[in-house]
């Protein structure tokens, strides 16, 4: 058992290389846990290794590294401290022994993810099963714990991209997208970057009586931290009605109200998308991919990827399905981890990759 300073320790020691590339010192576990000398963050060190947590070389400057077979899951040992508080330790539970890329993992989102080091996936393109709207092997999920876990596994800078839904139901929607938007950022610290709603344009002939025609699905944009760490829309740029042209009387507003004189404005050959990105959905993709009953088009994963994932950075979703996020991020030369709790989703998603995916040599010429 270890105490949950200690873990805390623990945790620190895991992550900083990561962040930094070289190991903590002791003056720097010292300094991030405002501990009283040098000597306690030896003790602390110290009693992780004989523990098996660490792996240290003596006489060796930042030579402390922290075991990663292995992880912490909290549980409760009987009896109270001195002041009358319950006392927590930690025992040792199995955790991938590095962060799997590249792998398509069958199980419980949730509880994969937690076996995830902390801040080591920089972008999450997914669509959760919300609202019972398919089936979807009558598995259910609580959609505030998938993002407590998003918000601890993403980079500072990362972001989530959600497709979602709400269920018509005696002709009043269930609101979950927006219940979901409000819960993820008022209890796990996230910020919306933006909603882009995803217009969907399919099959002619779908008729509604009694309501409108729902012809779109909203894609909240989730933030961790203060601004994203890589932002380029260039790709996602449209072509301009009146490109080369010259707006001779173009004014703007100010946004106290006074007005600017007008001038003449040359028309780019292209503008910026806006938050209303347009997918075709009849005959995207394979028969494949049309095994799983809840897909979205092939190109929207591209394109958040394209825009938000940095160099060399890690693509997650979290409920894969028939794998289009990770086509396209294996295409798009980015590492990715997808997980389904559904093995025969689980096996689309693998078959997908081995029969869309270009190979690596191909991945090069683009």
């Amino acid at each position: 058992m270890i105490t949950k300073k200690q873990k805390q320790v623990l945790d620190f020691i895991a992550d900083y290389p990561r962040r930094r590339g070289y190991a903590p010192s002791l003056d720097d576990i010292r300094k991030k846990f405002k501990l009283a000398s040098v000597s306690t963050a030896h003790f602390h060190v110290s009693k992780l290794h004989d523990l098996g947590f660490l792996s240290k070389e003596e006489n060796k400057p930042r030579a402390i590294k922290a075991l990663d077979c292995e992880t912490m899951g909290e549980i409760p040992l009987l009896g109270t401290s001195t002041v009358g508080q319950p006392i927590h330790g930690f025992k040792k539970q199995e955790k991938y022994h590095a962060l799997p890329i590249n792998k398509i993992l069958c199980g419980d989102a949730v509880e994969v993810m937690k076996k995830f080091p902390p801040n080591s996936v920089d972008i999450v393109v997914t669509s959760p099963p919300y609202d019972a709207v398919r089936d979807y092997k009558g598995f259910s999920l609580d959609l505030h714990t998938v993002g407590k876990e998003l918000f601890r596994v993403l980079r500072d800078g990362g972001v989530v991209a959600m497709v979602i839904q709400d269920q018509t139901k005696n002709f009043g929607k269930s609101l979950t997208s927006f219940r979901t938007i409000i819960d993820w950022c008022d209890n796990f610290g996230f910020k919306l970057f933006e909603t882009v709603i995803y217009r969907k344009y399919g099959a002619e002939g779908a008729w509604w009586n009694k309501r409108f025609r729902v012809d779109h699905e909203y894609v909240p944009i989730f933030l961790k931290g203060e601004r994203p760490q890589h932002f380029n829309k260039e790709h996602l740029k449209i072509p301009s009605k009146h490109a080369g042209k010259t707006m001779t009387v173009g004014g703007t507003r100010l946004t106290n109200g006074i007005r600017i004189d007008t001038r003449s404005i040359k028309i780019n050959p292209t503008k910026c998308r806006g938050t209303i990105w347009e997918y075709l959905t009849a005959g995207d993709g394979s028969r494949l991919k049309h095994q799983h009953p809840a897909t979205f088009p092939n190109q929207l994963p591209y394109d958040f990827i394209s825009c938000f994932a940095p160099k060399n950075g890690i693509v997650l979703d979290p409920f894969v399905g028939s794998g289009t996020t990770t086509v396209a991020a294996k295409n798009l030369g980015y590492n990715y981890i997808g997980i389904d709790i559904a093995p025969e989703y689980c096996e689309i998603a693998k078959k997908r990759i081995t029969e869309e995916c270009v190979s690596e040599s191909q991945n090069k010429l683009f």
